[in-house]
């Protein structure tokens, strides 16, 4: 929780700075006849509108720049040698040629008979 307040104070005050320094306000500190101290604010929201859209306006670009060069990559990129997952042939064990130097089992045809267990 103290970081989501440390982030939303670190939020107001760059938007503050960041206005200040765009020219989007004015803040005018004076003290009056009787002693009180006025502060006015002037907020340009044409120049706000404008820079703003003028802001994701290059965002935008940037980022379709960004997105062409990629897909020209893609296009010339060709893989260098096969996929590693695509598997080999499928081999049936009982089609499979002996291992030299191996004892052949003929396989029988049909369920395989099972003994029921001792019992004691």
């Amino acid at each position: 929780m103290r970081n989501l307040l440390a982030l939303v104070g670190l939020a107001v005050i760059g938007f503050g700075g960041l206005g200040w320094y765009m020219g989007w306000y004015k803040l005018n500190v004076a003290k009056s006849s009787d002693g009180n101290i006025q502060i006015t604010t002037d907020v340009d929201a044409k120049k706000v509108t404008s820079d703003s859209s003028e802001f994701l306006k290059n965002v935008s670009t940037v980022i379709g720049s960004h997105v062409d060069k990629a897909g020209q990559d893609a296009k010339t990129a060709t893989p260098n040698t096969a996929p590693g997952g695509t598997p080999g042939p499928i081999t049936n064990p009982q089609t499979a040629p002996p291992v030299p130097g191996m004892p052949v089992t003929p396989v029988a045809p049909g369920p395989i008979p099972l003994k029921a267990p001792k019992s004691n």
